[in-house]
């Protein structure tokens, strides 16, 4: 997904997260300040969770490319590439991201390997 892409995903979601806070205030117009802080962080964990799976599966990185010569760091050994494979992680706020990344097996020890980024 190329840069301009990325904003105009996340602009959407922040330009609905915005309207979904405003509204949530005129619904609890005697809202606390606890309660006003908590309801903006659970939203924006939902953008702030999209953002870093975004970024990280635009990562170059997240590429492999020239995993032809990527060796196994246990023995050493030439990796095969699998094919992609989708990987949950959570990150803060107990959110779930989702990265889809090539995945390599070493043939000599059987270690599963992503890559990094």
């Amino acid at each position: 997904m190329k840069q301009g892409e990325l904003q105009q995903g996340w602009s959407r979601m922040s330009e609905e997260i915005l309207a979904e806070v405003a509204q949530w205030r005129e619904e609890h117009p005697r809202a606390t300040m606890r309660e006003i802080e908590d309801e903006i962080d659970k939203r924006l964990s939902g953008l702030r969770a999209k953002m870093i799976s975004d970024t990280a599966n635009a990562s170059e990185r997240a590429k492999w490319e020239r995993a032809q010569g990527v060796q196994c760091p246990d023995c050493g050994a030439k990796l095969v590439k699998k094919g992609k494979k989708k990987r949950i992680l959570l990150v803060r706020d107990g959110r779930e991201i989702q990265l889809d990344r090539e995945y390599a097996v070493c043939p000599a020890c059987g270690q599963g390997i992503f890559p990094p980024g």
